[in-house]
């Protein structure tokens, strides 16, 4: 999917994701994570990628829908990668059958962004 941002300029502290920067989302059926490669509003400049631990989308015709577990990763274009979150994730009421895929997708966004295999 193909997004824009649509709110007001935000320092995240990794990065500022500014009005009207576009985003290329990637949501997968089978993986409990998805991809969102962010470019800069002013000269389309990669600015890194930031992926959302998630349960795996539902995907029809009408929508994309998938349940945020938290966990976050940023990887800027360098391959510097910040895992953010990780409290709020701990604190969520996961049975045992959900946390293990979660920290599994979170290992896999880990290896990918090491290994450069992000979506662009």
């Amino acid at each position: 999917l193909e997004a824009y941002f649509n709110r007001d300029d935000m320092d995240l502290g990794y990065t500022v994701f500014k009005r009207g920067d576009r985003f290329i989302e990637t949501f997968y059926a089978e993986r409990w994570y998805n991809v969102f490669a962010v470019h800069d509003r002013d000269d389309g400049a990669l600015k890194g990628w930031y992926c959302n631990v998630c349960r795996p989308a539902e995907i029809s015709e009408a929508a994309v829908r998938c349940d945020d577990l938290a966990l976050d990763v940023w990887v800027s274009p360098a391959g510097e990668v910040t895992v953010l979150d990780e409290d709020e994730f701990a604190a969520l009421p996961l049975a045992e059958h959900e946390r293990r895929p979660a920290l599994e997708a979170l290992q896999s966004l880990l290896a990918d962004a090491n290994s450069g295999r992000l979506p662009r």
